[in-house]
């Protein structure tokens, strides 16, 4: 099986991958099935010197390495760093081992997939780091690279998953980041934005948004779901 990397800017090319006759949920992987600001700034702190906590993450890293990406030099500077974290990183990332309990259950009745916005360069470690804590849950065909960071420009960060997550057939995206949940929201989707993390407060969520703190909530949010599905 195949594991499709698909561009923000070129979401047809999914239209014709999934064809599920369950509902289709969407499940990102940094800060929703992995544990990664936690990672990042334990890293970006023993490797660079800074002095970052979880609280300070912002998915700009840009903007915590103080780097101006209007410069070309910034820009190779935050690709270096980007490339030395994820090679050091990602296969020992924590999960949330409540999520694996979790997902068992949705499975009975929705179809679950992986889209992520991690580059195309990581995907060997990720589908490897899937399989190991996710075990069962997601097969490999199932688990999309949105592209955003491929090639890194200045607004590279500002991308949503809207349009791929519709070009998918997704009913549902569980997301971290407010800005996939209203992308979501714009495309005709239902976002659940995942967790309670200080990131989430700075940027406007739309008003139809679901907020869900833990896997604990996801489950109940669907639960609730199944019911509305079956009237």
């Amino acid at each position: 099986m195949s594991t499709s990397s698909l561009s923000a800017a070129q979401p047809l090319r999914a239209a014709a991958t999934l064809s599920s006759k369950k509902p289709i949920i969407a499940i990102d992987v940094d800060d929703v099935l992995a544990a990664n600001a936690a990672a990042f700034v334990e890293f970006s702190n023993e490797r660079w010197g800074t002095n970052l906590t979880a609280d300070d993450y912002h998915d700009d890293w840009a903007l915590l390495w103080q780097l101006d990406k209007a410069h070309e030099q910034s820009l190779q500077t935050i690709n270096e760093r980007s490339g030395l974290y994820f090679e050091h990183s990602l296969r020992t990332m924590e999960h949330d081992v409540s999520a694996h309990e979790v997902l068992v259950e949705l499975k009975k009745d929705f179809d679950l997939i992986v889209v992520t916005a991690r580059r195309l360069s990581t995907k060997g470690d990720t589908l490897a780091w899937i399989q190991e804590r996710y075990e069962g849950i997601f097969s490999e065909d199932k688990i999309f690279f949105a592209g955003f960071y491929d090639d890194m420009t200045n607004d590279s960060f500002k991308k949503d998953k809207g349009a791929l997550l519709k070009s998918l057939g997704a009913s549902y995206h569980i997301d971290d980041q407010p800005k996939h949940c209203n992308g979501a929201v714009a495309q005709g989707l239902t976002g659940l934005l995942f967790g309670d993390y200080r990131w989430q407060r700075t940027e406007p969520v739309d008003d139809t948004v679901v907020r869900v703190k833990n896997w604990k909530e996801i489950l109940e949010y669907f639960n609730a779901e199944r019911q509305r599905i079956s009237q």
